[in-house]
């Protein structure tokens, strides 16, 4: 199991021992944004270079759609509502 050291975190710690710390958006500029921590396809060495592991890779499955008959995008000028719930004029509900 790879266990990971993390530092005790006090309110008191002097300049040169807060610059050492991770980076937080708490510690940041405004502008500053961590990310929605996406999936490591690959690992650093090190020397730093990143090698990618095929096995970690993001694989999308997509169904052969030859002879689908939906359009992908929906026209502007199509009814919000489906054809059997629209009402047609002097029809009663």
């Amino acid at each position: 199991p790879l266990l990971v050291q993390q530092r005790f975190m006090s309110k008191y710690l002097s300049k040169a021992a807060a610059k050492r710390l991770p980076l937080s958006t708490k510690r940041a500029g405004k502008g500053y944004y961590k990310g929605k921590g996406g999936t490591k396809e690959g690992r650093l060495t090190s020397k730093a270079k990143f090698i990618v592991d095929p096995k970690k890779r993001l694989e999308l499955i997509v169904p052969d759609l030859t002879g689908f008959k939906l359009k992908p995008y929906i026209a502007s000028t199509a009814s919000r509502f489906a054809p059997e719930i629209r009402r047609r004029p002097g029809q009663m509900l």
